[in-house]
This record gives C-alpha cells, structure tokens and sequence, in this order.
C-alpha cells in the first residue's frame, strides 16, 4: 500500500541530498515540512524555496550530536499544530565526511572521531526520539541515511564506512524492534551524490548521480514502503559480488578508485 508523508522532518537539510529532499516534498500539496541544519542561512534558503512551491516550513538549528536537542526539536514538530499533523515520516540525513588527506597516510583521528559522532551518534539520537513519538501511535516512517561505503569500505575514508555500517546495522534492528508498534524503520544506501562533499573528494567517483534524482529515488521507494533502499542498483550488485573476492585481488581493482579529501569546505 502507497504511503503518503504530510507531516516530515529532515536533519541536515541546508545542503545537498537533505536539500534535495526539502524541495522534492515541498512539491506534495499540503504537506508539512520541519528542517533542521547548524547553517541557518543556507537553511533559510531551502525554506524560502520550498514555501515557494506551496509547503508549510518551519525550521531549527539542531546539532544531531546533541540527543537531548534532537528528542526536544522532534517532540515540538510532533506536537505544533496543536498535534493536529503529527510526525509520519522523519528522514536522519545529516552527516559529514571525513578521509586521508593528501600526502597522509591515514585520516586524522579526531576528526574520525567526530564524523562518527556525527554520522551514527546523530542518527541514533534522530531516530530514536522519532520511535519514541510514533510507537504509542502505531504508525510512522523513520528513514536513516547510511551509504553503499557500508557494504564496500574506503581504504581513504575508514572512519565514515564505520559510520555507515553502524547506520546500517542500527538501522535493521530498530525496524525489528518498532515493528510490532507499527512504525517502519528504512536503510537508504545511496551511491555517490553530487554535493560538495563529493567535492572535497579527489578521485575517481563512479555512477555519481544528481542529489534531485537521488532524492526523486528514495521518496519513491519509502511512498513502496520498502525498508532498503539501494542505488544505483548496478553499483549495489558490483559490490555485492567484489566482496566474494580475494582480498589482493579486491585491493588491485580498488586501486584506480582510491582518493583523497581536502581540507577546503567548497562554498
């Protein structure tokens, strides 16, 4: 059965694929919008788009490695309104990238630290809170953001594979454990997105995708109410099969892919 969101949330939706998102649903009549981002101008931007084509937007600064600010931003979304629209899809997409820098033989470590603070301790803290909110209702989305670097790690960037495998395995076992309330809990796997923080990427990007398409794919498949979400299909299939081989053979194949991450932020 065909799901419809009117009521969503959306970490780290100043830029990229949460922009992308943003402004994919801001589309849908009627529908609600509550973004949050560290960047107020950028998401000022995405908002002020997005009530162009006809949503209801409202918007927060919230640190995703807050937990408590994330349990207080998501209980006030689900409650405005006068809870007349509660939560039924919230989307935990923020995240950074971190990874070897030129001339470095491994990543730095507090910055490794971080990202994972960021990327899974953000995740866990969105979606949870969310669980929280929907399993007394019997009803809800959460989505979680991971990457296909969950199933095929980058040598240059250890760090965020962690991240994303964690996503991923914390991802599957909430959708057990909510499943008896109701809520389904969904895994997407994006490949490359074109953003700039593939920007800051040097090296070989393959199947890269626009953030519009991306986002395109994976409202479709959460309205399916699929749990995983994987793209592009081809790339998933490729790595599926590159983990059966033996590791120096993997590590040859690997080697026109490698990259390195600069220190610049673009824009």
């Amino acid at each position: 059965m065909a799901r419809s969101f009117q009521s969503v949330a959306i970490t780290g939706a100043s830029a990229g694929l949460g922009r992308a998102l943003a402004l994919e649903l801001a589309r849908r009549p009627g529908v609600r919008l509550y973004l949050s981002a560290r960047d107020e101008a950028r998401l000022a931007q995405v908002a002020a788009a997005c009530r162009a084509r006809g949503a209801g937007v409202e918007t927060a600064s919230v640190n995703v490695r807050d937990a408590a600010a994330v349990r207080a931003w998501l209980t006030a979304c689900d409650r405005a309104m006068e809870g007349a629209y509660p939560l039924d899809l919230v989307i935990a997409n923020a995240g950074v990238i971190t990874g070897r820098a030129a001339g470095r033989v491994c990543e730095d470590a507090g910055a490794a630290a971080d990202l994972v603070a960021t990327n899974l301790g953000g995740a866990v803290a969105t979606a949870t809170a969310a669980g929280e909110l929907m399993a007394p209702r019997g009803r809800g989305t959460i989505a979680l953001v991971s990457s296909l670097a969950a199933f095929f790690p980058h040598a240059d960037a250890p760090a965020y594979s962690a991240s994303k495998a964690g996503v991923t395995a914390f991802a599957t076992a909430l959708d057990e454990a909510l499943a008896a309330d109701g809520v389904a809990v969904a895994v997407i796997h994006p490949g490359h997105v074109e953003t700039a923080q593939t920007a800051r990427q040097h090296g070989a990007l393959p199947m890269m995708i626009a953030p519009e398409a991306a986002a395109r794919r994976i409202l479709a498949g959460l309205s399916r109410g699929r749990r995983r979400i994987s793209f592009p299909l081809s790339l998933r299939v490729l790595l599926g099969l590159h983990g059966l081989l033996p590791r120096r053979l993997r590590h040859a194949i690997n080697r026109p892919f490698r990259f390195h991450i600069s220190d610049d932020s673009p824009g």
